[in-house]
């Protein structure tokens, strides 16, 4: 019964068990003679030991993981590696001839152990997914799995976050993304499409998920009215944003998963999910979500050799940008190395083992989104070999889902897309010598406090609204991690992990909002929305000053006598007659811009001025306002310029030039996977 579960043939599972038990034992054996705190008597006992390691995984570590689920994930999955090093202790217990002298010599057999099996499965080519399926699906999977021809119909909808087009197409063919080129190679489609303004992801992820992305004009922006900092992935502000959605019929409503993404559209499955990150406080009642992952006894060893694979493959081409004296480039540290190796490895393999298991449960629609590359991008540029690496390590998951849908209860459709791009180029600051603030502060002649709220650090937050909701219940580890913090804090004001940023700005005269290339100004002391007029007026020369700037694209700022306008240091544009005075300011952006802009202007809580850093369409480079190489927000090269990639029977719309629009395709495509291709079969 259970030997059918496996998605191999008998006998190709019973050779990876005779190779993989015969390499473990010579492993063992070979350790017991290199190691003096190993003893093993003989090549049999070794034999033994590795028989009975394996039956003392197979009985306990289920019933151990059941009932600590909770401290698993708190510690990432070390304790599920405690677990390793205490089922080889039992075993050595219980064998007398195979023991330990030292403790240290039971951690390197546990990591000697598990590196040779995932070595000898890639060799075999019998790879990490082999004991994913010998170890994971047959728990999940449905015994009785209908025919394929009786199969309903699901749809997989897969985010890579701040992947363009452009890259995206580079990456194929260079060979980087193999599962994609095959895909298209038969029958799948690719096309670009435009996400809008703002673009980043909570804008563009509740246009997807919603249909509606309305006062979302950045990803951090001030409300005057009560005098609040929104901050996108901060969990309550993310809650609250999704609050004022809950109405609205959201993509993932029927039957729906949602997993590592910004929202939850809705979904009645959301994990790791951060506007519903609060529910991580009923762990220990839901430790399904994470007990499947971690029950495989090589999963953490095997994750943790890849974090450790990333972490020095950061440090190994950080090394050679530098010696290469390639320029842009930006400060890489050991922090950025962890955020990227997490991000990259362990966020990425979790993400895919929970969408399989919501597979196996007959989701009707899973979105998932893959966040590594737009991390590694925006430290490393958007087409760095780090970038492409990591695109690269995407794609193999790619398949792995692919594979896993042929032995799924339903048809799974599977679609890629981004939810924004990045465009690149030199920080402001590294350019012009001095931040955006510094040239307000400058201008206005330092006759006004000004707070800037800080950069985009999608990871830091992301990664520190989990430990501070994952904490908050254990009050002594909770302080105690506080207190190891602080002494490695940072002095610069920047937070970092278990520091939320402000909510409530300090008293100051102006706030600005940072987004990639384009900022958002705010005037505190006025309630409402200062006009082009009163901003002149109140502040002589402001503009002007501001405009003529090298490194500035153009300002936009409402108008009591023409509403809307764009302004640079050769013309203006207006917004709502689509009209201009001297050189069209928006003439070098695509043809959505003035409406993209008009729309931000619809929002109640816009900034009093808009900045946008410029762009220099012969060289497709515009700087960042944050200190990051590749960034997203504004508008100018690839950062609107999405992807999105489907099977051909799902038919693409032309003009999807907006977030809110890809919402109405994926909710066609929905329509006709689910009501138009059953109906026949209901008919008489």
């Amino acid at each position: 019964m259970i030997l059918r579960r496996f998605p191999y043939p008998t006998f190709r599972r019973m050779r990876h068990v005779a190779i993989v038990w015969l390499i473990e034992t010579i492993t063992l054996y070979l350790l017991g003679r290199w190691l003096p705190g190993l003893y093993i008597s003989s090549e049999f006992d070794a034999f033994l030991a590795v028989a009975l390691i394996g039956l003392l995984n197979a009985i306990l570590r289920p019933i151990i993981l059941h009932f600590t689920m909770t401290i698993t994930v708190l510690t990432l999955g070390l304790f599920s590696f405690l677990i390793n090093i205490v089922t080889v202790l039992l075993a050595a217990y219980i064998l007398p001839g195979f023991s330990f002298t030292d403790y240290p010599s039971v951690i390197y057999v546990v990591l000697g152990m598990s590196f040779v099996n995932i070595l000898a499965s890639n060799l075999l080519s019998l790879d990490e997914n082999d004991s994913y399926y010998r170890a994971v699906i047959p728990k999940i999977k449905p015994k009785n799995p209908p025919a394929e021809k009786e199969k309903e119909a699901g749809l997989v909808i897969l985010e890579i976050d701040g992947l363009s087009y452009p890259i995206i197409h580079k990456a194929i063919q260079s060979g980087y993304m193999p599962t994609l080129q095959s895909l298209l190679a038969t029958d799948y489609q690719i096309h670009p499409w435009n996400c809008g303004l703002p673009s980043q992801t909570s804008a563009s992820q509740l246009g997807i998920l919603y249909g509606e992305n309305d006062n979302v004009p950045a990803f951090r922006w001030y409300e005057k009215e009560n005098k609040k900092l929104f901050i996108s992935n901060h969990p309550s502000d993310t809650e609250m944003i999704e609050q004022r959605y809950k109405n609205n019929e959201g993509l993932l409503q029927i039957n729906g998963s949602s997993i590592g993404n910004m929202f939850s559209g809705n979904a009645e499955r959301a994990i790791l999910t951060i506007s519903k990150l609060s529910e991580l406080r009923k762990l220990p009642g839901r430790s399904g979500y994470f007990y499947n992952f971690f029950v495989n006894p090589y999963n953490f060893i095997h994750t943790l050799l890849l974090f450790l694979l990333e972490f020095l493959r950061e440090f190994y081409q950080s090394t050679r940008q530098i010696l290469d004296r390639k320029k842009p480039r930006i400060r890489r540290t050991l922090l950025f190395a962890f955020e990227r190796a997490l991000s990259a490895v362990v966020a990425r393999e979790l993400t895919t083992h929970l969408l399989i298991e919501d597979m196996f449960r007959a989701c009707q629609t899973i979105y998932a989104t893959y966040f590594g590359y737009d991390v590694v991008a925006h430290h490393t540029g958007a087409s760095s070999p780090g970038s492409l690496t990591t695109l690269r390590d995407i794609d193999k998951q790619i398949q792995r889902i692919k594979d896993a849908a042929t032995q799924a209860p339903r048809a799974y459709e599977i679609v890629l897309l981004s939810d924004h791009g990045q465009s690149q180029g030199a920080p402001f600051q590294q350019q012009f010598g001095l931040s955006l603030l510094q040239l307000i502060q400058k201008i206005l002649k330092e006759q006004y406090t000004i707070v800037e709220t800080g950069a985009s650090e999608e990871t830091k937050g992301y990664v520190n609204s989990l430990l501070q909701i994952a904490l908050a219940p254990y009050k002594k580890l909770d302080q105690t991690a506080k207190k190891l913090y602080t002494q490695y804090k940072k002095e610069n004001g920047n937070y970092l992990y278990f520091d939320l940023p402000q909510q409530e700005v300090p008293s100051s005269d102006v706030v600005l909002c940072l987004s990639g290339s384009m900022a958002m100004l705010y005037f505190t002391g006025y309630q409402n929305r200062l006009l082009l007029e009163e901003v002149e007026k109140l502040f002589p020369n402001f503009i002007e000053s501001l405009v003529c700037h090298p490194g500035i694209g153009f300002i936009a700022i409402d108008s009591l006598l023409n509403g809307p306008v764009v302004i640079n240091e050769h013309g203006l544009f207006y917004l709502t007659q689509k009209d201009y005075e001297g050189q069209n300011p928006l003439r070098i952006y695509d043809e959505t811009a003035a409406d993209q802009l008009l729309k931000l202007f619809s929002y109640t809580n816009v900034g009093d001025l808009i900045i946008q850093s410029r762009y220099d369409p012969q060289t497709n480079q515009i700087s960042a306002f944050e200190n990051l190489l590749a960034h997203h927000g504004g508008i100018g090269g690839d950062q609107t310029h999405a992807f999105i990639m489907h099977p051909k029977k799902l038919a693409f719309k032309d003009g999807v030039n907006d977030a809110t629009k890809m919402y109405s395709l994926l909710k066609s495509w929905q329509f006709q996977l689910f009501i138009l291709d059953v109906q026949p079969e209901k008919q008489p």
